[in-house]
């Protein structure tokens, strides 16, 4: 009895000292400030702190929340957004006899971001997506490009894509070896288990297909951009819509890939947000579970306990019961289990039900 209540002493140590989401989404680089040099290089740096603590505020809410949640944002009195900071970084600064100019760095502090979302009833939506390998395939004059050194497609995307948003992405290396291995006709043939095999290759689980095509239109005298885009997940095919169509489509006087890479990224973020989405949180009613977890892996429950209370907050996530073989914790969420394996799946984890309950889960590998 001893030893069980040291082993969950100890675990409980751990659990307390977990944060509610991942630090990295609250983390806003390059707030770039410019300013008029007016003699006085303290108020310069003052006014430019907080010039670039809203900037990173409007950044990170603009990741987190949906437009709706948005405008209920919007509607709120004065915001002290220093408040909600946990610290910040000037990475880089110049001063001129005319200008100003800083590079500033803004860490938030999770904790009272969310209380204070949650404070003013605004949902937000802080579950990071495991990485989806990316297979930038583009189409021009008739020769399609994938790991070639001119894939300027691939460049594109690569640029735009922001490492410190929700959907993670792992974009393979352009050479020769996987040239070799899986090539941009297989990718649109859909050739299942080929990808699967560079999938393996690559230790990843879930790909996403972005299929650029562009030709010149004689009528309009136009390029004309084609974007669709796949997912393909649990050994099928899915058609990834893009502004709720099946194809994003552009009509440009020149080639225009780093502003359409700069739109599909954005959409591809809010595909992730909406796959996480339907939570009521206007309604008080919330789904509640049970999780059990065996004690003989101490370290195992550990590393499990702190993912689980990253992603539901610790008013979520409450002890039930424990004895020397178990430890069963009371779940209450917003989420559903689809959701939530959703959010799971980074950690190579998913909730699978119990035979012995209909509400008691455990979790399993993914």
């Amino acid at each position: 009895m001893k030893n069980t209540i040291l082993k969950f002493l100890l675990i409980y140590f751990c659990w307390l000292q977990t944060v509610v989401a991942d630090v990295s989404i609250y983390t806003v680089k390059d707030n770039q400030v410019f300013l008029q040099n007016d003699g006085n290089v303290l108020e310069l740096r003052e006014k430019a702190k907080n010039l670039a603590f809203d900037k990173a505020f409007r950044i990170l809410t603009k990741k987190i929340l949906e437009p709706s949640e948005l405008r209920k944002l919007q509607t709120l009195e004065e915001i002290k957004i220093s408040s909600l900071i946990k610290d910040f970084k000037i990475i880089e600064e110049k001063i001129t006899d005319i200008n100003y100019q800083s590079n500033i760095l803004v860490n938030f502090n999770s904790d009272q971001i969310l209380k204070f979302f949650e404070s003013n009833r605004i949902k937000s939506k802080v579950l990071v997506s495991e990485e989806y390998l990316v297979l930038p395939v583009f189409k021009k004059f008739n020769t399609f490009y994938l790991w070639e050194n001119d894939n300027i497609w691939y460049d594109s995307l690569q640029d735009e894509y922001d490492e410190l948003g929700l959907l993670k992405l792992f974009f393979p290396k352009k050479n020769h070896i996987n040239k070799l291995q899986f090539s941009a006709k297989q990718a649109l043939n859909e050739e299942r288990l080929s990808l699967e095999n560079f999938l393996i290759l690559n230790k990843k689980k879930k790909a996403i297909i972005i299929f650029l095509k562009e030709k010149y239109d004689l009528n309009t005298n136009k390029v004309e951009s084609i974007v669709s885009a796949k997912l393909f997940a649990n050994e099928r095919f899915e058609i990834i819509k893009l502004f709720e169509e099946e194809k994003y489509t552009e009509k440009s006087e020149l080639s225009n890939t780093k502003l359409i890479s700069k739109i599909i990224i954005n959409e591809l973020q809010e595909w992730w947000k909406n796959k996480i989405d339907s939570p009521d949180f206007e309604s008080l009613e919330e789904y509640e579970f049970f999780l059990k977890l065996e004690t003989y892996d101490l370290k195992k429950n550990i590393l499990i306990e702190k993912r689980i209370n990253k992603i539901l907050g610790k008013k979520g996530f409450t002890l039930y019961q424990f004895n020397s073989k178990e430890i069963i914790y009371k779940v209450e969420t917003k989420y559903n289990i689809d959701q939530l394996n959703l959010a799971l799946e980074i950690d190579n984890l998913k909730l699978e039900q119990s035979n012995e309950k209909d509400n008691l889960f455990e979790l399993r590998p993914y």
